[in-house]
This record gives C-alpha cells, structure tokens and sequence, in this order.
C-alpha cells in the first residue's frame, strides 16, 4: 500500500477514545493528515503526543453549532487547511434505557449528538470537500451501528438515531454524486471500546424501580455477555483504512462480531419469530401493569 501524500487531509470527530482514536492513529501512521476533535485541552495535548505530527487536535463540542460554523475558518487560520479529502463523522453516545422512564433531556442529547450535529457538521464542511478536480472524488464516512439496521429493546433512542443516520447518509449519497463526494456508512456491531461502560453499565442500577426493571436487568446482562465476543477497535480502523484508498468504496460495511447470528440469521428468521424470542428473552410477555 502506498504512502499517503501529505496534502490528503482527513477531518475525524470524536477522537478522544476508543474508535475514532485508533481511527486517528491508522490513518496518520499511513501518511494521512487528519484533524481530530477532542472534547477538552487535556485530550488534545495527550493525544497529540501520542501521535505524530500529521495529527492535530481541535477542541469542540460538536453540539456547539456557532463554533461549528467557525470551522472552515479555524481551519484554515489555524493548520493552513483549505480543503479536506474527507470527513469521518464518528462522534456519538450510546444510553440504554427503558424508554417510558428516560429522562427527555437525555433523549434530546443522544439524537442531537448523533444526528443532527452529524449533519450539522457535514453541512458546514461540504464546501472543503468538493474536489476541485473532476477526476478526483472525496469521501464522507458517518459511523453508524448494526442498531442503524436493527433495533433491540432498551436502545430505541439509539437506534432512532442510527436509522436516522443511514436514511440520511442514503439519500445524501445520491444528492453528492454531483459534487464528487462518496458517501459511506460504517456500522459496526459489538467493538472493544468505552462505549460499553458509559452506556450499559454505568447506568445497571438506575432503573431498578422501572416496571421495566426486570427484563433490562437481562438486556444488560446480555450485552456484556455480548462484549465477550467483541471485535478490536482495529477491526474498524483497518476498515476505515481500506475505505479511504478504495476507488470506488461500496455504501455500507458491516464489521459484526459473530456475523452468522447477528447479523444474517435475524434478517433470515420470519419478523414475527424473531419477535417472539426477544421478548422470551427478555421476559417482555404482556404483564399486569401495577
């Protein structure tokens, strides 16, 4: 595989842990310049350390959009950055939750994190990735997850979200084949990273008062179970690599864990079959509400 030139500059959102950090860390080992979002000062000076010196950190919360407005400039003021190769949309939360007891505060956060500062973001950047030459394509890649295809009790804000982002990311790549830019949507299943303990455990006890409690205690003990089998977040970063050099990338990639049973067998068992199991699973039969 051949080097990278430095002039291919990569835009990356969330690169203070877990994917989009080792995401950071490929592409800049393989020449790539990549600009990376970090959520405060301490992220960005360890982080830059850590990598070489094609990576730099830029300090923002993505759901700041007067600040995101500002970052075609900031870019070029401050990197002397005044086009971009791509944008990697990899910034995200995951809060599992019984829906009928979820605070909407934390359901205005997930889809306002996940989604309308994806598209907030690519918006404001699309210009700076419109390659100036006709025989040249940009890329856009929105990390999304297996819950953009499939929804599991006790994740329905998640997995909005996610759908959201691949209805959008789908007719998005229509609408950009007329300015060159691709359009890739990456989701993965179970992946080594934080997101686990922020998401899942973090929150084990706080709805042991919910009608719910019962099956969400399964549906987390299942999930950790799950993340036995979880794949390394180089599985995607390695991905992601490909991704990039691909000339002509397809429009979905899917690095699951255990494909075979969940991935394929959920999209071969009948709808009302697999229904029927979750619920056994999970204990959400019809019960007297008290």
């Amino acid at each position: 595989m051949s080097m990278a030139t430095k002039s291919e500059t990569y835009f990356l959102t969330g690169v203070s842990s877990g994917i989009g950090l080792a995401m950071a860390e490929t592409l800049v080992n393989k020449g790539y310049q990549v600009v990376g979002t970090v959520r405060s000062k301490a992220d960005k000076d360890l982080i830059e350390a850590k990598l070489n010196s094609r990576f730099k950190a830029l300090v923002l919360d993505i759901n700041d959009y007067p600040a995101v407005n500002q970052l075609p400039e900031r870019l070029k003021s401050e990197f002397g950055i005044k086009s971009l190769s791509g944008l990697i949309n990899n910034a995200g939360i995951a809060l599992a939750a019984p829906f009928m007891d979820q605070d909407f505060s934390e359901v205005e956060l997930i889809l306002k994190t996940n989604v309308l500062s994806l598209m907030k973001i690519t918006q404001v950047l699309t210009p700076m990735l419109i390659p100036k030459d006709e025989n040249l394509k940009s890329k856009i890649i929105n990390i999304s997850s297996i819950s953009g295809q499939s929804a599991a009790p006790f994740l329905s804000i998640y997995a909005a979200s996610k759908h959201a982002v691949e209805g959008f990311s789908e007719a998005l790549r229509k609408e950009y084949n007329a300015l060159g830019i691709d359009i890739i949507v990456v989701g993965p299943g179970s992946i080594q990273t934080p997101i686990w303990q922020k998401g899942f455990v973090m929150i084990k006890e706080k709805y042991n008062h919910s009608f719910f409690a019962v099956p969400f205690h399964k549906f987390i003990k299942i999930a950790l179970h799950e993340q036995e089998f979880a794949l390394p977040v180089s599985e995607v970063s390695d991905l992601i690599l490909e991704i990039v050099n691909a000339k002509s990338p397809s429009f979905r990639y899917a690095p699951i864990p255990r494909k075979w049973q969940n991935w394929y067998l959920p999209m071969l068992i009948p709808s009302k079959i697999y229904f029927r199991l979750t619920i056994k699973a999970l204990g959400l039969e019809r019960k007297p509400f008290i």
